[in-house]
């Protein structure tokens, strides 16, 4: 099953744009999924407006894989949802999980100013 979400919530002044994507790999292909999230990473860290990308492996369940992901902007986001290589990720994650979960977070970001009055 294919599902987005999209939540608000306020840090600051400057929006940015958080994308989690979580797999449960199936027990006899999470080696598999992990070298295509590896290789999504390796892909994503290039696109234009990517300012982090960390992918990791739960320590307790092995076949859970995380990877977060902070953008400058809602649009270039939404530019690398229409990418090739997140294509590729979601026929993966279709293929090679029992489940998998994508969830936007739009924020405002504070650097380091407390914007409260």
């Amino acid at each position: 099953m294919f599902s987005i979400s999209r939540f608000d919530w306020r840090i600051g002044n400057r929006f940015v744009e958080l994308l989690q994507i979580s797999a449960h790999a199936r027990a006899d292909k999470c080696n598999e999924l992990m070298r295509t999230f590896h290789l999504i990473e390796d892909q994503t860290t290039l696109e234009e407006g990517c300012t982090e990308c960390q992918l990791s492996q739960n320590t307790d369940n092995r076949n859970i894989i995380t990877m977060q992901q902070q953008w400058q902007r809602w649009a270039l986001l939404t530019t690398y949802l229409g990418s090739d290589h997140f294509k590729a990720l979601l026929g993966a994650m279709k293929s090679l999980s029992r489940t998998y979960e994508i969830k936007i977070t739009s924020s405002h970001y504070n650097s380091g100013r407390d914007s409260r009055p």
